[in-house]
């Protein structure tokens, strides 16, 4: 079986100038990743429906805070990374990739099966 290699590494073994799909992934993370702990800040802090205060006279607070980051950072973290993947730009492709299949018309019924769930 071939195997795939995306990003092929140069000849000379470094890997100067070529993008690495994960580096371009991590950095858009973290840029999510931030946007959320400032969201949850600010949240915190201008006592947005109460929930600071709700948090602060919690028997452990930081357990509160942590949840709540964790789930912001993995929501506007993954968003960040999709709009990242959203807006790279792609070739028109051409039609001339993927595998030929010579395929031959003619004017004679076929049989199909056509399954269908049986509602009593």
């Amino acid at each position: 079986m071939a195997r795939i290699n995306p990003l092929p590494s140069p000849k000379d073994g470094s890997r100067r100038g070529q993008p690495s799909l994960l580096r371009f992934l991590a950095l858009h993370l973290a840029i999510g990743a931030s946007v959320a702990v400032l969201v949850v800040t600010a949240l915190i802090l201008t006592d947005a429906h109460a929930l600071g205060r709700l948090i602060m006279e919690d028997r452990d607070p930081v357990v509160a805070i942590a949840m709540l980051m964790i789930g912001f950072v993995i929501t506007i973290g993954s968003a960040a990374m999709g709009a990242a993947i959203m807006g790279l730009p792609y070739d028109k492709d051409d039609g001339t990739r993927g595998r030929k299949v010579a395929v031959r018309v003619t004017n004679e019924p076929v049989l199909a099966k056509a399954g269908a769930a049986v509602r009593r």
